[in-house]
């Protein structure tokens, strides 16, 4: 989303947008239930679990809140998260919570 703001209704204004909390409690909702192994996206369940394993649930819903309302990288939300040698896991959170934003818009009625 190079350039874009992320679509969470904290960025956009707009009601019919998700919020930031849907994004997390998605994000530790299925942190703490990954999807099966043969789903398609339980990749990002698993980057989820593993950051909470590693630091907590405080840490990945800071990491997301940095990276889709505060328009920091990633790689920089992470390290304000998880630590400066531990930025991988914000790269990973936020490439997972991009995921359930997108899941999130395609469950909604209205994604204008």
């Amino acid at each position: 989303m190079a350039g874009e703001e992320y679509r969470v209704r904290e960025n956009t204004g707009n009601p019919a947008h998700p919020s930031i909390e849907d994004v997390i409690d998605l994000a530790l909702a299925r942190a703490a239930e990954p999807r099966p192994p043969d789903h398609p996206e339980e990749y990002f369940d698993r980057y989820v679990h593993d950051a909470v394993e590693h630091a907590s649930e405080a840490a990945v819903e800071q990491s997301i809140r940095l990276s889709l309302t505060e328009g920091l990288t990633h790689r920089m939300a992470g390290r304000e998260a998880f630590g400066h040698d531990d930025y991988l896991h914000g790269i990973n959170v936020g490439v997972a919570a991009t995921a359930y934003l997108r899941e999130l818009h395609d469950d909604s009625p209205t994604t204008a």
